[in-house]
């Protein structure tokens, strides 16, 4: 990540999450004084990477600046959706932890946002996460649970990653070329109707969200992209690694996890079975330590080789991921009442997306590239899925 982001600068890993907080607007220097007296426990606020490139390390900063990451906007009434799309597309801090934390008030009342960045070196989606938990007040859940990898998890993984390296020539239109501009929508459901869902499949919510997305761009495919009709798409599945012991380490710490989007499906129900399928063997903890023993192990110019090559156009691929709060967030006595992730489009990537379920709702956050006509409407596409369902009364 570090390296990449040196080699393009112009291409930001900022990744993050915006928390609506329901009371009394803290000012500025009391969230300052809060954040203050928590850096003792938390590396991903006070270390970050320095060196020459590949051969980077950590070294830590054990004031960092806070007059500059914590700041605050008065933002107009029905104003705050244009004000998080500034911000995201802010530069974080060139020098020292590349984070900050965003107080924004005045958009309605008896409420203000909390809007926190950070760089993809530094924090992955789950190390946002937890980080959110140790700031405001949630306990931070246990690591999934892990077991020793076995000898087939070990080949199915690298089959896999192996397999993830070849050409999908999908996204490579020379007609149409990747500009890196970027467009961002959101999209919200109830978290009980993904699971609904996937139930009947045998599945989860996050299973219900991919066949969404196999739905909408099989759609938009069909109406926009002849090179992607009718065809699965490559797609990247983010597996947390983390162990419980490591819930505040910097970096990241998630394995990458290809899978097949079956946007070739004529049907939900068709497209959802073969999610779930897809994803089975990545939920298992063998798997889960296979990929992050392969991760650990390979060695860091191949793996950075090999990162390179999955952002060439003729390998892009889809990056999803997905995060689940488990426990109530809350500032003082304020409770936090929704949580929406946001995250970065990688280099020749056409899509990323994160969803973050919490309090009952499951927010989607799209990343797309500008050059790809109509994908920008994704979000809705994403939703008029979910509602055909219910439509369907669960027949998929």
């Amino acid at each position: 990540m570090d390296a990449s982001a040196r080699d393009m600068p112009s291409i930001p890993l900022t990744i993050g999450a915006v928390l609506d907080v329901t009371g009394a607007v803290p000012s500025v220097g009391e969230l300052r004084e809060h954040i203050a007296a928590c850096l003792s426990r938390l590396p991903a606020l006070t270390d970050h990477l320095a060196g020459p490139r590949l051969r980077a390390r950590w070294v830590r900063d054990v004031l960092p600046d806070l007059e500059l990451r914590v700041r605050e906007r008065v933002v107009a009434p029905a104003g705050l959706d244009d004000a998080l799309d500034e911000l995201i597309a802010l530069p974080l801090p060139q020098q020292g932890p590349p984070w900050d934390l965003w107080l924004l008030r005045g958009h309605a009342v008896g409420t203000y946002t909390l809007c926190y960045r950070a760089a993809h070196t530094t924090h992955d989606g789950v190390g946002v996460r937890n980080t959110l938990y140790a700031l405001f007040g949630g306990t931070v859940p246990d690591a999934a649970h892990s077991a020793r990898a076995t000898l087939a998890s070990y080949v199915h993984a690298l089959r896999a990653q192996l397999g993830s390296l070849a050409r999908a020539d999908v996204w490579n239109d020379p007609a149409t070329p990747l500009t890196g501009e970027r467009m961002r929508g959101w999209a919200q459901a109830p978290t009980e109707r993904l699971r609904e869902v996937a139930t009947a499949a045998g599945g989860s919510s996050n299973d219900a969200s991919l066949a969404c997305l196999a739905h909408a761009l099989r759609e938009w495919a069909a109406e926009h992209w002849p090179r992607g009709r009718g065809k699965r798409m490559s797609t990247v599945v983010m597996v947390d690694g983390r162990r419980s012991e490591e819930w505040n380490r910097p970096g990241n710490h998630f394995a990458f996890a290809p899978i097949a989007l079956p946007c070739h499906l004529p049907t939900f129900g068709e497209q959802l079975a073969s999610v779930v399928a897809a994803t089975r063997p990545v939920k298992q903890p063998p798997m889960r330590r296979a990929l992050r023993a392969l991760m650990e192990r390979t060695p860091v110019r191949a793996f950075y080789a090999a990162a390179q090559k999955l952002t060439t156009p003729e390998r892009a691929t889809v990056d999803t991921s997905h995060v689940a709060f488990h426990h109530p967030l809350r500032h003082g006595d304020a409770p936090v009442t929704s949580v929406r992730m946001f995250t970065w489009l990688p280099p020749h990537h056409p899509l990323s997306l994160i969803s973050c379920s919490y309090a009952g709702t499951t927010s989607v956050h799209f990343v797309t590239d500008a050059a790809l006509p109509g994908l920008a409407d994704l979000p809705q596409r994403w939703t008029a899925a979910l509602e055909a369902t219910a439509a369907e009364g669960l027949r998929t």
